[in-house]
């Protein structure tokens, strides 16, 4: 079986609150954390999770968050680093299509594109608190690309496949992939930092070496962040999330500030 390598690769900034992050967590607080897309090295294809966020205006906001960098110029950047570029991928997966994951999809124009049958059915027409989340120009021409609409446990590859993880939105989906250590799991927004995968953790530091204080939840297994549509879906598909990841370390959060420039699966120490 092929093994893979994993690249989270950072396309821009975004700031959020700690209570984005963390369901009851501290409005006041702001962190910096990355937008991410993530290459997937091995087995002789090209796949990527994600296809970033649109540049801010002049206001310097992207759906209410204040947002650097981004854009296509951020995202041809992004896979530059490893050595690619969107049209030489063989494989797009989107783990959702929130604003910040999907913008530049179009420009993979090779590439099969993967979303859950759930969320495509869902993201035009979401719950109402969820509709600023979406926003249908940045997807809607994919059904004249290679769009294909699948369910849990897809094999986008040998070694490479989908997870419904519903709770974040309707029709989440992660990647369970095999690599050197071990099987990994891309969690998309199911899992924003490992605050959410550990809540005993009293602090992070964001992109900028910032120390952000955490409200420690010994009490919870896992803590929600504040966007969900279900938290009973988010518990189930997290307690998946780890009993399919070989361990902890090998779960991928979706804008944890510290896997930025790291590299999953490259065997264990």
């Amino acid at each position: 079986m092929a093994r893979y390598k994993i690249h989270p690769l950072q396309v821009a900034r975004i700031t959020a609150p700690v209570g984005v992050l963390a369901m009851g967590g501290d409005m006041q607080t702001f962190l910096v954390a990355p937008v991410l897309v993530f290459y997937i090295e091995g087995g002789g294809r090209k796949i990527v999770m994600d296809a970033g966020i649109e540049a801010p205006d002049d206001t310097g906001i992207v759906h209410g968050f204040p947002t650097e960098g981004g854009g296509e110029d951020g995202l041809r950047a992004a896979l530059q680093s490893v050595g690619t570029a969107p049209e030489e991928i063989d494989c797009l997966v989107l783990s959702h299509l929130h604003f910040d994951h999907c913008a530049f999809a179009p420009l993979f124009k090779n590439a099969r594109i993967i979303v859950q049958k759930k969320e495509w059915e869902t993201a035009f027409h979401p719950v109402p608190p969820h509709r600023m989340f979406f926003e249908p120009s940045l997807f809607r021409g994919l059904e004249a690309m290679d769009l294909v609409l699948v369910g849990d446990g897809y094999a986008v590859a040998e070694g490479v496949n989908t997870l419904f993880l519903p709770g974040h939105s309707e029709g989440q989906q992660g990647l369970a992939v095999e690599t050197a250590g071990g099987t990994a799991v891309l969690t998309g927004d199911l899992c924003y930092s490992s605050y959410n995968l550990d809540p005993t953790r009293t602090d992070l530091s964001d992109l900028d070496g910032t120390p952000v204080p955490l409200a420690p939840r010994p009490d919870l297994p896992f803590i929600p962040p504040a966007i969900h549509v279900s938290l009973t879906e988010w518990y189930d598909s997290m307690w998946r999330v780890v009993a399919t990841a070989s361990s902890r370390d090998l779960v991928v959060p979706g804008h944890d500030p510290s896997i930025v420039g790291k590299v999953f699966g490259e065997g264990r120490g």
